[in-house]
């Protein structure tokens, strides 16, 4: 369990995706990016550059989402798209591959999408909504992916239910304990997080960081 002090503001990374965000809201998220000191951000690429000039000069990593969240990024643009976010100010990148290929067994083209996402030579984060795949999927998607050099995995994408420690026993016991685990998804109180931490992961992400931190300072 980190030290909530001091750790915390590492651990749990803001998401600001929601596109119907007023002006004033996003500032105000923003705002308390930094009144937290949350040192890493998830954005889409249309938020990017304002999000770069809210935050001014703060120091925080930035990773952008790409394909997110239904995959539909044809291949053929991956480049184009992450080089767009490079020039916006993206250190990394949180990306979920056509999953498809693999239940059409076309692995060679699965593992092709992930590497022309790696030559950004940005840290690449591949996101995997666990209770959507069948169990063969999921072990082969997570293969290939270490197999290509893949340290960094995102667990849910906000769009099913929330994981759990017994999720996380599952994930452990495959990926083992040199990779980075990311959870994401109904993660709105911070006793959700603390046992997420307790089962073994190494961060969350969540929309509601704000609440998240303000029940920080009463723990």
């Amino acid at each position: 369990m980190p030290n909530i002090q001091h750790e915390l503001n590492e651990k749990i990374h803001a998401i600001i995706i929601n596109p119907y965000l007023r002006w004033d809201n996003f500032c105000a998220n923003c705002d308390l990016i930094k009144k937290y000191n949350i040192k890493n951000i998830s954005t889409s690429l249309n938020y990017l550059a304002d999000l770069k000039n809210c935050l001014n000069n703060y120091s925080g990593n930035i990773n952008a989402l790409i394909s997110y969240p239904l995959a539909d990024l044809p291949v053929s643009f991956i480049e184009e798209l992450i080089c767009f976010a490079k020039d916006k100010g993206a250190n990394g990148i949180e990306y979920i591959p056509n999953f498809i290929n693999l239940s059409k067994r076309n692995l060679e083209t699965f593992a092709a999408e992930i590497e022309q996402v790696k030559l950004s030579g940005l840290p690449v984060t591949i996101i995997i909504n666990k209770s959507k795949l069948d169990k063969e999927t999921l072990y082969t998607a997570i293969e290939i992916s270490q197999e290509l050099g893949i340290k960094n995995f995102q667990f849910g994408d906000g769009f099913s239910p929330h994981i759990t420690s017994n999720d996380v026993a599952e994930i452990l016991k495959i990926l083992g304990d040199q990779n980075q685990i990311k959870i994401v998804g109904g993660l709105k109180k911070l006793a959700q997080i603390i046992d997420l931490f307790d089962a073994g992961i190494n961060c969350v992400g969540t929309s509601d960081f704000c609440e998240v931190f303000q029940e920080v300072k009463y723990f």
